[in-house]
C-alpha cells in the first residue's frame, strides 16, 4: 500500500516513453521519409536527358533536310550541265554532217580550163572514204536516238553500226559519240569513254574531231584521277592545234588554268 500524500501516478522512469518528433531536438527523419526526398533527383536527371536527346534528334533532322535540299539541287544542276553540253554536241555533229554531205574533191582535179589542180592537204583533214549502201540509214538511226535523249538505246545503236561498218565513212563519228554517251549514261562509265575516244585517236588521226578527242580523253583521265595524264593529252592539243582556230584548244587551255 502507498504511503499517504504519495502519488501513486508518480514520476515514472523516462525510458517509459517514446521519444517524441517535435521541437529542436527531435530525432532526424525516418529512412522513408529519406528515400522520398531523394528518389527525385534521378527522374530530374532523366529528364534534362531527354530533353537533350530530343533537341539533338531535331538539330540532326534539320540538317538532313538541308543535306537533302542541296542534292537535290545539284543534281538538276548536273542534269541541266549535261544537257547542254549533250545539245552542243548534238547541233555540232549537225552542222558537221550537212558539211559531209558536200562532195570533196580528191587529190587531183581538173579546172575548167583542164589543168590539174592539186589540192593542198589541210591540217586534220583525210582522205574522203565512199558511204556504204545503207552505212547513212544506220548512222542516222543511232543519231537519232541521241537526239532523243535515249542513250542507253544509243550506246547500243552505235556499237552495231561500228559491227556493221567498221571502216565506214561515219566509224570516227560513231567512236566519237560512243565516247560522249558513256559519260552521260547511268552509271558513268569512265574507261568505256576513254577506249572509244582512245580508238578514234588511233585509227584516225586525222579526222576532224581530233582536237575535241584529245580534249575529252584529257577530262575523262582527270576524272579517273590521273593528272598526270590529263595533262599530255591537253598539251598535246594546244601543241598541235594552238595554232588553228579549234575551240577545243580554249576549252583546254581554260581547263588548265582552272585545276592546274
Amino acid at each position: 500500500r502507498a504511503a499517504a500524500g504519495t502519488d501513486p501516478y508518480g514520476t515514472q522512469p523516462s525510458a517509459a516513453y517514446p521519444t517524441t518528433s517535435y521541437g529542436v531536438n527531435s530525432a532526424a527523419a525516418s529512412p522513408a521519409t529519406r528515400t522520398m526526398s531523394t528518389a527525385t533527383s534521378p527522374q530530374q536527371s532523366q529528364g534534362r536527358n531527354l530533353a537533350s536527346l530530343f533537341s539533338q534528334i531535331q538539330q540532326l533532322q534539320q540538317e538532313v533536310m538541308m543535306l537533302n535540299g542541296k542534292v537535290e539541287e545539284q543534281a538538276h544542276e548536273l542534269r541541266q550541265l549535261k544537257q547542254q553540253s549533250l545539245e552542243r554536241y548534238v547541233d555540232l555533229d549537225r552542222r558537221l554532217g550537212a558539211a559531209s554531205t558536200v562532195a570533196t574533191p580528191g587529190d587531183g582535179t581538173l579546172s575548167h580550163d583542164n589543168t590539174i589542180q592539186v589540192a593542198t592537204r589541210v591540217p586534220g583533214s583525210e582522205p574522203a572514204v565512199v558511204e556504204q549502201a545503207g552505212e547513212g540509214e544506220a548512222y542516222q538511226a543511232a543519231y537519232g536516238l541521241v537526239r532523243g535523249q535515249q542513250f542507253d538505246e544509243a550506246v547500243v545503236g552505235f556499237n552495231q553500226f561500228l559491227e556493221n561498218y567498221p571502216a565506214g565513212k561515219y566509224s570516227p563519228n560513231a567512236h566519237y559519240w560512243l565516247g560522249e554517251l558513256y559519260l552521260v549514261v547511268q552509271p558513268m562509265q569512265l574507261e568505256s569513254s576513254r577506249q572509244a575516244f582512245m580508238l578514234l585517236l588511233s585509227q584516225y588521226p586525222d579526222n576532224s574531231k581530233v582536237p575535241d578527242t584529245l580534249f575529252k580523253l584529257g577530262k575523262v583521265h582527270f576524272m579517273k584521277g590521273n593528272r598526270e595524264r590529263s595533262r599530255e593529252f591537253l598539251d598535246r592539243l594546244i601543241s598541235d592545234y594552238g595554232s588553228t582556230n579549234a575551240t577545243a584548244v580554249k576549252l583546254a587551255q581554260d581547263f588548265i588554268r582552272d585545276n592546274y
